[in-house]
């Protein structure tokens, strides 16, 4: 799959959603897009994120979900697979793990 924009949604346990658009090649790539977002600047507003958040990813008018559990181990399988320039570069973004406690 080419690049796609792609709109990514955590839902806080109050109910308040927090949407980021997002160009990116597949759901996880998009969860993992908002990750970076949401651990680039902590004054953004999105809540702490963990293992247990929930990624809804909007692309095509369909909603696909990604766990947090699931979206850890596309990175770090990623993360080993990936070589060359593009590897370096997506080695730099954050995982789950990265968050502040």
């Amino acid at each position: 799959m080419g690049e796609r924009w792609c709109t990514v949604t955590v839902i806080e346990q109050s109910g308040r959603r927090h949407s980021v658009d997002v160009l990116a090649s597949s759901t996880f790539d998009a969860a993992h897009i908002f990750v970076t977002h949401a651990k680039a600047d902590p004054r953004n507003g999105i809540p702490r994120l963990s293992m247990e958040s929930v990624f809804e990813v909007t692309v095509g008018g369909k909603v696909h979900r990604v766990e947090g559990k699931a979206l850890q181990q596309w990175i770090l399988k990623e993360r080993e697979e990936r070589k060359g320039p593009r590897g370096i570069l997506f080695s730099r973004r954050p995982t789950l793990d990265d968050f502040p406690r």
